[in-house]
């Protein structure tokens, strides 16, 4: 966003390289896939999973919850959301 007011929001959106729209559609679609793992394991939809990558008979491997890729989702939905509104701004001004 500052570099928008700086330099303009023509050279932000080509710095950014992507849409504001597509990085909160991508969120979108990633906070709903953790939120439906759930339901592939035979649990109620948005309970928290827990992955482990790597795992071996010795090593539990790196653990990975649904609960932090759903964060991630609303992450990049939130700051799609908010570029989308400053570039619309930062354009009508």
């Amino acid at each position: 966003v500052v570099y928008a007011i700086a330099c303009g929001t023509a050279d932000a959106r080509k710095a950014l390289r992507f849409d504001p729209g597509s990085i909160a559609g991508a969120g979108l679609g990633i906070a709903l896939i953790a939120g439906l793992m759930a339901v592939l394991w035979g649990d109620a939809l948005f309970t928290g999973q827990w992955l482990f990558i790597g795992a071996t008979e010795d090593d539990k491997g790196i653990p990975l919850s649904t609960v932090l890729v759903f964060d991630i989702g609303v992450y990049l939905v939130v700051l799609g959301a908010v570029l989308s509104i400053a570039f619309s701004l930062e354009e009508a001004v």
